[in-house]
């Protein structure tokens, strides 16, 4: 008897499993993240996890027989007027198309969660996990409002199924989450409605429901439209309610911790070279300053710099800021950690590989395959 096949992961269902780890909600508006090549029908075949696309990249996914790349910084960003191969962007891509590659990005949606690139380097300084704190935090519920529609009673559940085609009613791992509450309309039919119960000129009575849900401010516009289009009334009365913070912030940029040991900024610095294997990094301020209080801002942090408020921590420890944000830092008397770019994110890859083949695992696929590239280096060279 033939072994029977287990089920392989689509492409869908990778994008599905890294908007699990880092919610596409949590990106900032500039940003560019999501599924940027390839069919979401198709098998995603092997998976490999890279801080993003390089010819080095590229080839060795070519070697490997990978199927879909899974990257930090997104390759389309910037608008492109045309695919043309005379810049590297469109180069990659094409080679991406050839290679008939799913290509998917993760970037600030991974930098505002607690296990994403900040996650990662806190834990690599030795910061103490249990007093963790967002930098700029952001709550999810911050991201969404509620949508609240009227409806009659004999379409409920087309309704239901409206709000889940719009992306709306998810809460965790949850889909068509609603709540209704039954009453009745009233309305008049005036001359030259079509009303879809009542008479024209009469005073109408109808049972309905209102059904609620949680939608994201990004899927509201498509919301309303499938509402419309499923809603058997001429005009549709809904309410769109604000939602407040949570309590306690889940998500957020950055992230404000303790040391689990004091040190000096020269301290700092060689334990930061010591443990992301860097033979140099920047400082701004006094190397004999005491520290123990941190912010980490991975990537470019001038930011940070631009919005500092006294007393935030000792020291802000990010990859990379522009001269006249170091000056600011030097005016200000804000101690800084400069440990590049590549360096304070490409640590993320280990950590984002794991997470997506357990939340794989959890969508049913267990024997997905998930590899970090080797081949990638960071492009400055420090002699």
């Amino acid at each position: 008897m033939a072994k029977k096949s287990k089920a392989q992961a689509k492409v869908s269902d990778l994008v599905a499993a890294v908007h699990r780890i880092a919610p596409p909600q949590l990106a900032e508006s500039w940003d560019n993240v999501g599924l940027q090549f390839g069919d979401p029908t198709r098998p995603s075949g092997k998976i490999m996890v890279a801080l993003e696309v390089t010819r080095e990249v590229l080839a060795e996914t070519r070697k490997l027989g990978v199927g879909s790349l899974v990257t930090h910084h997104p390759l389309l960003f910037l608008p492109q007027k045309t695919m043309a191969e005379t810049n590297t962007v469109a180069q990659l891509g094409a080679e991406i198309i050839r290679q008939e590659m799913a290509l998917v990005a993760a970037h600030t949606n991974l930098d505002s969660v607690a296990n994403g690139t900040n996650g990662v380097l806190a834990d690599l300084l030795g910061v103490q996990a249990a007093e963790r704190k967002f930098l700029q935090p952001v709550s999810p519920a911050s991201q969404n409002v509620k949508f609240a529609v009227f409806v009659p009673m004999d379409h409920i559940g087309a309704m239901i199924e409206a709000i889940h085609r719009a992306g709306a009613g998810v809460i965790g791992d949850y889909s068509h989450c609603t709540f209704r509450t039954p009453g009745t309309g009233t309305f008049r039919p005036l001359e030259g409605a079509d009303p879809y119960s009542g008479k024209v000129g009469e005073l109408a009575h109808e049972e309905e429901v209102r059904l609620e849900c949680v939608c994201p401010k990004n899927r509201l516009d498509r919301l309303i439209t499938e509402a419309r289009a499923a809603h058997p009334y001429e005009e549709m009365a809904f309410d769109v309610l604000p939602l407040h913070p949570t309590e306690k912030p889940t998500a957020g940029l950055g992230l404000i911790g303790n040391l689990k040991k004091e040190t000096t900024l020269e301290g700092l610095a060689r334990a930061a070279k010591k443990a992301l294997g860097i033979k140099s990094a920047g400082l701004v301020g006094d190397g004999s300053k005491k520290i123990s209080r941190v912010a980490i801002c991975t990537g470019a942090g001038g930011s940070i710099i631009r919005n500092w408020r006294p007393g935030t921590a000792d020291v802000l420890i990010t990859g990379e800021m522009t001269h006249h944000d170091c000056a600011e830092a030097h005016h200000r008397g804000i101690c800084v950690l400069l440990v590049g770019h590549w360096a304070s994110e490409a640590i993320v890859s280990p950590t984002f590989a794991g997470l997506i083949g357990q939340n794989l695992a959890t969508l049913g696929f267990p024997e997905a395959e998930v590899i970090i590239s080797k081949a990638e280096i960071d492009p400055l060279r420090r002699l």
